[in-house]
């Protein structure tokens, strides 16, 4: 009995120092295990990595930029089966263990030996959540114990749906995706709030092996394994067995990855992003979530790019066929057209169907009804590829298949498609016959061209031209960027070329010398002599600038001289204000001092951007007050505070200033040379403009912009730009086009938008021998701001005070009675209108024959404005 006491006795004190040992070790583990590991954050310090949001008006997201795209949700607008989804996949106990589940490791092993392969996982939903915010992602021993330590922790602290909040946006779902909401606007385009039980089902399949389990990756594994969680749901009593089976015979609707920037104005996007990289630095700009604000308008940005590709292929028609993208061998047909239908099918549907049976089809069967009519599956306007599959020089007409369906092309919508010869631009040649540029075989770009007669599929045989183009436009008011295009394809080149092309301005810098010279003394009635000049470029070299129409035309009004845009008259002006005077002037109304010391200057030999134009051209309609172009209109950081915001004033109303110089008396009287002034020479005393320091946006007199505007509208309805008649309300602009045309432009205003075009090669090669600003960029301005203009109201432009209109002679520049057929309607700062009370008149007479002065040191830029000019100025 004493020996079964003593055993006992010892018994249990080595139990108890077994127990001591046992918990001493652990202890000492636990303190080891627990060196270093991160402090637990409450749930209101959860700040990871979000999505920056680029909003436009209406509140539309127009481009994102992040690292982890994710967006945060929170779990009242999580639906119940989504997050029963997700709970039966990954831990169907979670409501039941304290963050560890020996029952579920015990089961994932079993289940995994069974399988020969992991297909089920022992981490529970919170150590998942302890992993992806608090541990490295590495897999070791120690890295495990830290997690689950961690995970009893959290378990403590946060509450199971706090924990699921965690879980939910912050988990890892493929295709770039953290959290179910970035997940569900990548995968199904929709809100997690909308998914249904088979998208839900779909999510919830994702964790395991994001790209493994991919719709959109792996079709077929990712049906199987929607299959599992679905089974998995209805076993935890989240669905009823009929739930699971429609579930299962649903068809998901699955949408590729879209790229935002590229959906609305790319180029503004960019813009943006750079700016935002710049001042704020990469982590805030990928990580922060910022929200900024922009006077984008969606639809206005889209136009613009439309407006410009689609005025881009018209030009590049006139270079003659490059050829086809390909030419595919008969024994490629199968596969190639496979991806055309692919390729257009997504021009009309933006998603795929993932069928019952785990494939992705793109079959139109499963989109549409049959009885519909196929031709809704094209779009107005919009470029598909085709395969030729027949050229008919009899008919006169090729037949192409563009996957879809199959149409034709007739011989009238190829005509222009004369290929180029080694390079050489087409001048306008033609063809006879299909045959001369396709073949049977040819992989090529053709336009849907609807039809009211006939029930065929028509299209026009297109291709992508090797022309660029640029596009600004801008808020006269507000300065606000309304939509920039930087060239034809963001995706090809990201170079902004409204932006960082500089080129040569032509003849849109002729307003800016214009208006030099009314303020010194010119007005619209001054007789300039058209004539020829001749200057010395030195070692026997000697310049001869000309006109474009390569003819002079004597006397020349200085309204007709801008209206017509002709080249000697502004180089005598020039000649005279002088050059220094033109930089100073230039410079104050916001252009860089890249000029060239020359007479060259005249015919707009300097290089600009189309951006620096844009705000020189808004200082007109904006009664001479310089504007600041705005981008952004505010920032907020992730919890809403103001980072930035840039307060939006309207411009100063200019008919109320009263800050004017004093007249000048015109320089000649009659006719008649004054005797101590040479011909219609500026007027030496008369300064330019002086800004108020008070007021550093006003850099020119408000009377000389409306002088100017009054003539600009001329050019716009009768002269080189008259095609801006077609906006169909008051409008004001100017062409240019440089030396062998290289660049065209046209830069012009409404009282409330301004909107320049570029067009030209990046290689600055010719547009073409008769190319124009009024012929090239003319048509791609009023095609825009036809959709530009819509919101603001039909309105004249405003004359300040101090302005006169007067009736004079369109040829001599003398008052004229209105019922003259000669008499044009006349803009004059008060005062300096021929016939004022005091003056016996303002004409004037400016550059004889012979004239010399500086010439220009590199080759000048003979201007090629638009041939064709009105016959008369009568307004």
């Amino acid at each position: 009995m004493k020996t079964v006491f003593k055993i006992l006795k010892y018994g249990f004190v080595f139990l108890i120092a077994s127990s001591i040992l046992v918990s001493a070790v652990g202890a000492g583990a636990l303190i080891y295990f627990s060196k270093d590991l991160p402090k637990l954050m409450t749930i209101e310090d959860y700040k990871p990595h979000t999505v920056t949001q680029v909003i436009g008006k209406g509140d539309v997201v127009v481009g994102e930029f992040f690292e982890e795209k994710r967006y945060v949700i929170s779990m009242d607008k999580i639906p119940e089966h989504l997050i029963r989804a997700f709970v039966s996949a990954e831990d169907d106990r979670f409501f039941e263990h304290q963050g560890i589940d020996i029952q579920g490791i015990i089961r994932a092993a079993i289940a995994n030996l069974r399988a020969g392969r992991v297909v089920q996982g022992g981490s529970t939903i919170t150590q998942q959540v302890a992993k992806s915010l608090l541990l490295t992602p590495e897999r070791s021993f120690l890295r495990k114990i830290r997690e689950l330590i961690l995970a009893s922790r959290m378990e403590k602290n946060f509450g199971k749906k706090q924990i699921l909040y965690l879980y939910l946006n912050q988990i890892y779902l493929g295709q770039g995706a953290y959290g179910v909401e970035a997940a569900s606007r990548v995968y199904f385009n929709k809100s997690a709030s909308e998914v249904s039980v088979a998208e839900a089902a779909i999510l919830a399949g994702l964790p395991q092996a994001p790209s493994k389990y991919s719709p959109l990756i792996n079709p077929k594994s990712a049906k199987q394994r929607q299959l599992y969680v679905l089974r998995r749901m209805h076993e935890d009593g989240a669905i009823s067995k009929a739930d699971m089976d429609k579930a299962a015979e649903t068809l998901v609707k699955i949408y590729p990855n879209e790229d935002l920037r590229l959906k609305y104005d790319p180029y503004y996007v960019e813009y943006v992003r750079k700016y935002l990289l710049d001042k704020y630095g990469k982590d805030a700009l990928y990580d922060s979530g910022m929200k900024v604000y922009v006077p984008l308008d969606p639809n206005l940005g889209i136009a613009a790019t439309r407006t410009v590709q689609e005025g881009l292929r018209s030009i590049d028609k006139r270079q003659g066929y490059r050829g086809p993208i390909a030419k595919v061998k008969p024994d490629q047909l199968e596969e190639i057209l496979d991806d055309i239908k692919e390729y257009n099918l997504a021009k009309r549907f933006a998603y795929k169907i993932m069928t019952t049976n785990g494939e992705i089809s793109t079959d139109i069967e499963n989109f549409i009804d049959n009885t519909v009519d196929r031709k809704t599956l094209l779009n107005e306007g919009e470029l598909y590829q085709a395969i030729v599959t027949s050229v008919d020089d009899f008919k006169k007409q090729v037949l192409v298949d563009l996957g879809i369906l199959k149409g034709k092309i007739p011989l009238e919508n190829m005509s222009w498609a004369a290929m180029q010869r080694g390079g050489l631009i087409n001048t306008g040649e033609t063809i006879t016959r299909p045959s001369q540029s396709l073949a049977k075989g040819d992989k090529v770009w053709v336009r849907y061209i609807p039809q009211t007669k006939t029930e065929d599929l028509v299209f026009a045989l297109e291709q992508v031209p090797a022309l660029q183009g640029a596009l600004l436009s801008m808020d006269v008011m507000t300065g606000e960027v309304l939509s920039m295009v930087g060239g034809y394809d963001f995706k090809d080149s990201e170079f902004n070329r409204a932006m960082q092309a500089e080129r040569q301005n032509g003849s849109i810098f002729k307003p800016v010398i214009y208006s030099a010279a009314v303020d010194k003394g010119y007005t619209p009635a001054t007789v300039i002599q058209d004539s020829p000049i001749v200057f010395d470029k030195g070692e026997n070299e000697k310049w001869k600038p000309e006109n474009f129409e390569e003819k002079f035309f004597g006397d020349t009004l200085f309204r007709s001289a801008l209206i017509k845009s002709r080249n000697i008259p502004t180089i005598k002006i020039v000649q005279d204000i002088q050059v220094p005077y033109l930089i100073e002037y230039a410079k104050r109304l916001g252009l860089p001092d890249k000029f060239n010391r020359d007479l060259s200057i005249a015919l707009g030999s300097s290089t600009e951007t189309l951006f620096d134009m844009c705000k020189v051209f808004s200082i007109f309609p904006r009664g001479g007050r310089k504007i600041t172009p705005i981008f952004i209109t505010k920032i907020l950081d992730r919890e809403g505070a103001v980072l930035e915001e840039t307060k939006i004033t309207p411009n100063i109303d200019s008919s109320a200033y009263t800050g004017v110089s004093p007249i000048v008396k015109p320089v000649m009287v009659a006719g008649q040379l004054q005797t101590d002034q040479r011909a219609g020479q500026a007027d030496p005393d008369r300064g330019s403009f002086t800004p108020d320091p008070n007021d550093s946006e006003r850099v020119m007199d408000p009377r000389t912009a409306f002088v100017m505007t009054h003539l600009m509208n001329e050019v716009a309805t009768v002269g080189t730009g008259s095609h801006a008649k077609d906006l169909g309300r008051p409008a004001a602009g100017k062409t240019g086009t440089t030396n062998d045309a290289l660049d065209a432009w046209f830069m012009g205003f409404t009282p409330s938008v301004v909107t320049g075009v570029w067009v030209g090669f990046d290689t600055q090669k010719s547009i073409g021998s008769r190319a124009t600003g009024g012929g090239i960029t003319l048509p791609i301005w009023v095609e825009f701001m036809k959709e530009a203009v819509k919101s603001y109201p039909i309105e004249d432009f405003k004359p300040p005070k101090g302005v006169v209109y007067a009736f004079i002679d369109g040829k001599t520049g003398k008052p004229a009675n209105p019922n003259n057929p000669n008499s044009v309607k006349e803009v004059f700062i008060e005062g300096t209108q021929p016939g004022a009370i005091g003056l016996k008149s303002s004409l004037s007479t400016l550059g004889g024959k012979g004239d010399s002065g500086n010439a220009p040191t590199q080759a000048p830029v003979k201007d090629s404005d638009d041939e064709g000019f009105f016959k008369q100025d009568i307004e």
